[in-house]
């Protein structure tokens, strides 16, 4: 193959990029390699094959990328005569050393292989240099996230890590989780509490103040709560309000959560005679409080209306 390959130069905009679909954009990177660049030039040949009258990039994106802001001309590219399988292969394989391919592109590359060029599990195991539950776990990753948020992982709006946490979570909500963390500029740690507590919460209005205030919440939930920032279109009264509603909901989606995992039957009878009052009581005045809610919020929607 060393023999057959051949390299050439090329504007940065002349080549075919059909294999970016198989990676990930990396900001911090990306940087990096607009300042490489800059300062040393062109050091390593991009890699492609031939796709007909095209040349389809197959390693150097990054480079591609930079090249483009720098301006450059022309860049060096070496052609190699790949299958199709193997320039797939190729992009797990020419990424190996250094700092690699993150584990989504490694996914991404591992369902290629096995969805859109057929080969069994096992085949892209010994291909790539891994046994057959590397790659499960690989194909497992990617399919569990939906195509919305793979998308967004492309571009770069939500970060691996995130997506990581965010696959967790049935294909239905993954948007909009990942929406709230990008939003609120959520942590990778906090991202995965958001998930948590999100899976462990039932009822659709506790998700979705969750997913409206989930600094506040989550910073409630790990038992140090910070003052919820004052929305600018409330006065003191109704921010005020705003507020405790706020800790109420959060609240009561602890305690939602905690009911399933205890089981009555497990409890000494002083247990279950203290928890049974406590809870009916609890249990009463969320009923009226519930009411009263949907009142106001009924009042609130007919003044709306009226104005």
């Amino acid at each position: 193959m060393s023999k057959l390959a051949t390299t050439t130069e090329l504007s940065p905009n002349a080549l075919d990029e059909r294999y970016a679909r198989l990676r990930v954009a990396q900001p911090r990177q990306a940087k990096a390699m607009v300042e490489s660049l800059r300062r040393y030039g062109q050091l390593s040949p991009l890699v492609a094959c031939r796709r007909g009258e095209d040349l389809a990039l197959v390693d150097g994106y990054k480079r591609l990328s930079a090249a483009r802001a720098l301006a450059f001309e022309l860049l060096t590219v070496r052609v190699l005569p790949l299958s199709e399988r193997a320039a797939v292969a190729a992009v797990y394989g020419l990424n190996r050393s250094g700092r690699g391919l993150v584990d989504l592109e490694e996914a991404m590359v591992v369902r290629e292989l096995v969805r859109e060029q057929g080969m069994t599990q096992p085949e892209v195991g010994e291909l790539l240099g891994h046994d057959k539950s590397w790659v499960s776990r690989r194909l497992m990753l990617v399919e569990r996230l939906c195509d919305e948020v793979q998308d967004d992982v492309r571009v770069g709006l939500v970060p691996v890590t995130v997506a990581r946490e965010v696959a967790r979570l049935p294909r239905g909500n993954q948007p909009e989780v990942a929406a709230a963390v990008h939003r609120n500029g959520l942590t990778t740690r906090d991202a995965a509490l958001l998930v948590q507590l999100f899976e462990g919460t039932t009822e659709r209005i506790q998700q979705e103040a969750l997913l409206a205030s989930p600094h506040e919440l989550l910073e409630a939930h790990r038992g140090h709560p910070r003052a919820a920032p004052n929305d600018p279109r409330l006065g003191v009264e109704a921010n005020k309000l705003r507020r405790q509603a706020l800790w109420v909901a959060e609240g009561l989606a602890k305690l939602d959560r905690m009911l399933p995992a205890r089981a009555a039957p497990a409890w000494t009878a002083a247990e279950r005679m203290v928890l049974r009052g406590q809870l009916m009581q609890v249990g009463q005045v969320a009923t009226r409080v519930g009411h009263t809610l949907l009142g106001v919020g009924h009042t609130l929607e007919v003044a709306d209306g009226e104005c």
